[in-house]
């Protein structure tokens, strides 16, 4: 009888036990049912999911970190972030207009650190135009906007928070 481990649960289990998948060896997943059905049910279910994620990092804490520092020594990806880096920075030296007011930026900034210590909210300061849209890295283009709602924004122009997200 084959065997195979399940990646999940770590345990060793014949072949009729695991998931079916075509294309795999076998013809089966290297995941048992019962994991799969827990991964399913757990995906639908928020809080339970985080909870189970959060046990599940701990459980495996030193492999995740031991692949996560050798994945960031690979050459590619030492060069992609800093293509990242660079292209950010050139779009915002890019962006800089001759009549720039660097106090008031700053100040822009200095002001997004104030509220968030004295709310508890995660200011950001947000381009209204994207520097990727063309927009400017001036005082008459930022403003400041909720971490959550900035994320949400992106790099889009007109962003209107979803009609259910409003406060009652």
């Amino acid at each position: 009888m084959i065997t195979r481990v399940c990646n999940i649960c770590g345990i060793e289990k014949p072949l009729e036990e695991l998931s079916k998948n075509k294309s795999s060896l076998y013809g089966r997943k290297k995941e048992c049912r019962e994991c799969a059905t827990k991964r399913t049910l757990l995906s639908k279910d928020p809080v339970k999911k985080s909870d189970y994620d959060r046990s599940r990092r701990s459980t495996i804490s030193e492999k995740l970190k031991e692949y996560e520092k050798n994945r960031r020594g690979l050459p590619h990806r030492k060069a992609l972030a800093a293509e990242g880096s660079r292209r950010r920075k050139a779009r915002v030296r890019n962006a800089i207009p001759s009549d720039f007011d660097r106090e008031g930026v700053l100040a822009m900034y200095n002001l997004s650190q104030k509220i968030t210590a004295i709310t508890g909210v995660k200011m950001h300061v947000d381009h209204i135009i994207p520097l990727s849209k063309g927009g400017e890295h001036n005082v008459g283009n930022l403003q400041l906007l909720a971490a959550t709602l900035n994320i949400a924004k992106g790099s889009s122009t007109h962003y209107q928070l979803p009609h259910k997200d409003y406060p009652a």
